[in-house]
């Protein structure tokens, strides 16, 4: 992607409804999860051991950022080595881990923070969009990758990839234009423009963690009508 914003943030941006802040339906803290792995694995701070599989932290001085040093330190303060669907939800699950990755956005100058009452008796934080200027840069990219021919960047082949995972390009882009490139789209989630297997790999745990996620949401549905 041409645009100076990470992995994770610019899947953010497609999973949050402009006006009210909130995010849209749909598992979509797997990918934001799967987003911050694959970004640590192309800036060199993480690597992917395939036989067996697991996470390696590496040795670095990068600058990360709030949110991706969360993950980053997550990864590297285990007591063993774990695999990418065991990180897919362990980072996923992280205290503030939207709020942080959020407030980044915020700091961009991409949104903003606000206070709304659920019921007039809780409160939430939801995050409205302040200035379209960077999800619009990056929709404008998607649809060229998908829409038109030729090469793909590999980061912009991912947020492509994890988008549709979780649903997201159905809340984003117009529903004939999809189906019209359909065959495009599903060869560029299935990994054909990325370059490692590692990447790859990353998209098929978020995958494997969103079918996880529905066969539990299905059980459960199930013994409630049973």
């Amino acid at each position: 992607m041409s645009m100076d914003i990470s992995l994770p943030q610019g899947l953010l941006l497609l999973s949050l409804n402009d006006a009210t802040g909130k995010t849209e339906d749909g598992y979509y803290q797997p990918a934001l999860a799967g987003a911050a792995l694959a970004d640590l694995m192309l800036r060199g701070a993480i690597e992917l051991q395939l036989d067996p599989q697991s996470i390696i932290p590496l040795r670095h001085t990068l600058e990360l950022g709030a949110f991706l040093s969360m993950c980053d330190d997550a990864i590297g303060g285990a007591a063993k080595r774990q695999n990418l669907t065991y990180w897919v939800s362990a980072l996923a699950h992280q205290k503030d881990f939207i709020a942080t990755l959020a407030d980044e956005l915020c700091h961009l100058g991409a949104l903003t923070r606000k206070k709304t009452r659920v019921f007039g008796l809780f409160t939430r934080t939801v995050w409205p969009e302040a200035s379209p200027v960077l999800e619009n840069a990056l929709k404008q990219e998607m649809a060229t990758a998908m829409f038109e021919s030729g090469p793909i960047d590999e980061r912009l082949c991912l947020t492509i990839a994890l988008a549709k995972a979780v649903g997201l390009l159905e809340f984003n882009f117009d529903a004939a234009d999809l189906a019209a490139h359909a065959d495009r789209i599903e060869s560029i989630a299935a990994g054909e423009c990325l370059t490692t297997e590692a990447t790859d790999a990353v998209v098929g745990a978020v995958n494997e963690a969103i079918r996880a996620a529905n066969a539990i949401a299905d059980s459960t549905t199930a013994s409630i009508v049973t």
